[in-house]
């Protein structure tokens, strides 16, 4: 689990929420993150979405630089995501171990 919160809390320092509601964030990216994202498989990072019940929807705009999340709220509550993005370091890092047991409450292994 450890992994995969670093990872998140790495990608958080490259985007801003430009609007939040309850199970549907819109992240606006800066560029750079590409860079960072070009190590991975872009069809790994899909099957790893794919398999989160609590993520319904995402649509990548690279015209706007932004993404547009749809997510569960009663699985993944819509403070924690909150935090996550907009919070301090250490609000970010129990917000995301607090999502990462959520997931795992569900039936996701992270």
């Amino acid at each position: 689990m450890k992994q995969h919160v670093d990872m998140a809390l790495k990608l958080r320092t490259w985007v801003v929420i430009g609007h939040h509601i309850p199970g549907r964030v819109r992240l606006k990216y800066k560029m750079g993150i590409v860079a960072h994202l070009a190590k991975y498989k872009l069809q790994d990072i899909e099957h790893a979405l794919a398999a989160i019940p609590a993520f319904k929807n995402y649509k990548l705009n690279s015209v706007t630089g932004s993404i547009l999340i749809e997510y569960d709220p009663v699985i993944i509550q819509p403070q924690l995501v909150d935090r996550l993005f907009s919070g301090s370091d250490q609000q970010a890092e129990q917000a995301c171990y607090a999502i990462a047991e959520s997931l795992n409450l569900n039936g996701v292994n992270s």
